[in-house]
């Protein structure tokens, strides 16, 4: 494996199949132009690399990969799985999707095959095999990336195999039809089963059981994660280089069971001017599934466009702070798509590096900008990690659960965003703008290092022993804040019988006395010092005792709960539990962090405006790296004397960044100077 290209990467996506072999030289001469250090390619490419069953042609695609070698370019290789070819789909047409109307997809897209398809499975993992035994040991291959952009998206497969597989995963999950009878109440509207064979697959014109929708949601998940980890086994016979698989912006995925096996995290995103902030909370979620620098496997340079005319063209500026980001927030990789615009076909009106007829598209000098930029800042950065002692539980299980049941009503999310996500935002936002740099981290995730846990929205503490760790954790001297809407299912989305929480009554002492879900805010709260708290869509109110400091009440809106609390803090063991009864507006979230980071200790870095920032810490230096995102000057304030790296200039005191600016400061030390 090539260990000697410098991080963090820049590269980009480039499909040598789609041209000419003379345009080779001409590409990698442009990309060593630009400053490009690393391409992905393959992931769309079995026909030309199986053009008929069992024939492997591998000679164009070692051409490219040595090329780029001498050329001083790695490659991540991509398994071809998402695109089988025609021949393949010929000898079994029931690989194909099949919706929930009974039709089957087509041939002439991506990701139209069905994960449980064993014929699928067998070629997908044999064209793996071939391709990693070819090129498993080569020298410039740096990585693998399986598949792409797989997630169980819309309504799933209804195939043959994927009912039979659903009724194996039901039997796994409930062990007897009794007990899934039992436990999804199957007394209502006469629902029991005799066996798991009766039972439905859920279809949109159907009012079906939400614990059966959810499951539904939660198997096409595991299916997809039992295909690409199949691949990755695959792949690790062979290969040292880090295996990891493309994802998407969406729960529609459990990133961190799907990160499980695999080596490193990557991520595609196409956001603007108008939405880049966040990907603040995506890049924390990447960062925090694993220990080691996510990869951000695919962005935009300029604008997105499949076949019609763009309309989200980014501002001068954009590009570099978009590529910035991720590097700032704990990724050591930036890959564009694309390298070249396809000249034909699919996507042809993406931005690009270069256009289709090889000239660099106007943004060609930011990327050059930015290249330079990772390669002046390489050693600092290469060394240092993001440091941070606060965390946020992000839950996949939760998004299942809410699309099933919308606790409380969520207009207008981004077409690729769930109402859970949205959510998230809500907390994570006003976290992010006042320099709180938390860890998203799945459910899983260990607690140790953390002195402050965020739980916003989720509906279920009961994934695996959660509840057990927080509860130990808290004891330890960890500060918790529980809520909004936080701990009120169990681990299929039912609700409690014999109490209103799982976790938080038992370890606060309190009662919950009433859940409002209140979009029109028919109510008024106060904080404890008089302040208006200003609030939204829900309210949990308590009963606490005397030991129990009450941060908030409800102060007008129902007469009979006056005075009830909605915010309070209980000291546990060592450390502490705010449960959080309502959600706050931003200044008021704010207000709530504010106070938690005192009694918790937990760091911040002091900013203002829209500058995210995070603490890097190396084996023999710190520093800083911010950049601003909105495009508007902010204003980063400093705790000591730091050298900026990208620009040799000294700061004390505070910087004021300019539009999509970044600043990677090294700390000025004795062992420095």
């Amino acid at each position: 494996m090539n260990n000697s290209v410098s991080k963090p990467m820049l590269g980009a996506a480039y499909y040598p199949e789609a041209w000419p072999d003379d345009q080779l030289g001409p590409d990698i001469a442009a990309m060593v132009k630009s400053g490009i250090t690393v391409v992905r390619i393959g992931e769309f490419a079995w026909s030309k690399m199986e053009p008929r069953e069992g024939v492997y042609e591998f000679q164009w695609l070692h051409r490219v990969v040595d090329a780029l070698e001498t050329a001083g370019i790695a490659v991540i290789l991509g398994t071809p799985s998402a695109t089988p070819p025609i021949w393949l789909e010929e000898l079994d047409p029931e690989m194909r999707l099949l919706d929930d109307v009974g039709l089957r997809h087509d041939h002439g897209g991506r990701r139209h095959c069905c994960s449980n398809n064993p014929t699928y499975v067998r070629y997908s993992l044999k064209i793996a095999e071939e391709l990693v035994k070819e090129f498993g040991q080569h020298p410039n291959v740096i990585g693998w990336q399986i598949d792409n952009e797989i997630a169980a998206f819309d309504f799933g497969c209804f195939c043959p195999h994927c009912i039979e597989a659903f009724k194996v995963h039901l039997k796994e999950r409930y062990g007897t039809i009794e007990n899934l009878n039992r436990r999804w109440n199957l007394n209502l509207f006469s629902q029991e089963y005799a066996s798991f064979d009766q039972i439905p697959q859920p279809k949109p014109h159907t009012w079906h059981s939400p614990h059966l929708k959810f499951e539904w949601a939660t198997f096409h998940a595991q299916s997809h994660i039992r295909f690409i980890r199949a691949q990755a086994d695959i792949l690790h016979q062979y290969t040292k280089a880090p295996v990891g698989t493309d994802m998407m912006p969406v729960f529609n995925q459990d990133y961190g069971k799907m990160n499980a096996f695999l080596d490193v995290v990557q991520y595609n995103h196409y956001d603007d001017e108008a939405s880049l902030w966040r990907e603040l909370f995506w890049f924390d979620f990447m960062r925090g599934i694993k220990d080691r620098p996510f990869w951000v496997t695919e962005t935009a340079t300029c604008w997105n466009g499949s076949t019609s005319t763009p309309s989200n063209f980014r501002a001068e500026g954009f590009c570099q702070a978009n590529s910035w980001l991720p590097i700032t927030l704990g990724a050591e990789a930036n890959m564009y798509w694309l390298w070249r615009q396809h000249w034909a076909g699919h996507e042809l009106m993406h931005g690009a590096v270069l256009y289709a007829s090889g000239r660099p598209m106007h943004i060609f000098g930011e990327v050059q900008k930015i290249a330079a930029g990772y390669k002046k800042c390489a050693a600092f950065l290469s060394d240092t990690r993001v440091q941070t002692d606060a965390a946020m539980i992000a839950s996949s299980t939760c998004d299942y659960l809410m699309k099933q049941q919308e606790v409380v009503w969520e207009p207008d999310s981004h077409a690729w965003e769930t109402a859970y996500t949205k959510r998230l935002y809500m907390i994570h936002r006003p976290m992010s703008e006042m320099g709180i740099r938390p860890d998203v981290i799945p459910p899983e995730k260990d607690l140790s290092r953390y002195k402050l846990l965020i739980t916003p929205f989720l509906l279920t503490m009961e994934e695996g022993d959660l509840h057990n760790r927080v509860r130990q954790w808290v004891e330890q001297g960890g500060t918790w804040i529980a809520g909004p809407m936080c701990d009120i299912r169990n681990d299929i989305g039912a609700h409690y019988i014999d109490r209103e929480t799982g976790l938080i009554e038992e370890l606060t002492g309190s009662r919950l006395s009433y859940q409002v879900p209140d979009s029109y805010h028919h109510f008024s709260l106060n904080w404890a010092d008089g302040a208006e708290l200003k609030a939204e869509r829900w309210l949990q109110l308590f009963d606490v005792d005397a030991d129990t400091e009450v941060l908030a009440t409800l102060t007008s809106g129902y007469s009979a709960l006056e005075g009830k609390p909605v915010i309070f803090r209980k000291q546990v063991g060592q450390g502490h539990v705010i449960v959080l009864g309502t959600v706050p507006s931003p200044e008021d979230c704010r207000k709530l962090m504010e106070y938690a980071l005192r009694i918790s200790g937990a760091d911040r870095l002091a900013v203002q405006g829209t500058v995210a920032v995070a603490r890097r810490v190396g084996s023999n230096t710190e520093g800083i790296a911010a950049t601003e995102y909105g495009g508007r000057e902010g204003t980063l304030i400093l705790d000591g004397t730091y050298t900026d790296l990208l620009t040799d200039t000294v700061h004390t005191d505070r910087i004021t960044l300019a539009p999509w600016q970044t600043v990677i400061l090294q700390k000025i030390t004795e062992e420095t100077l």
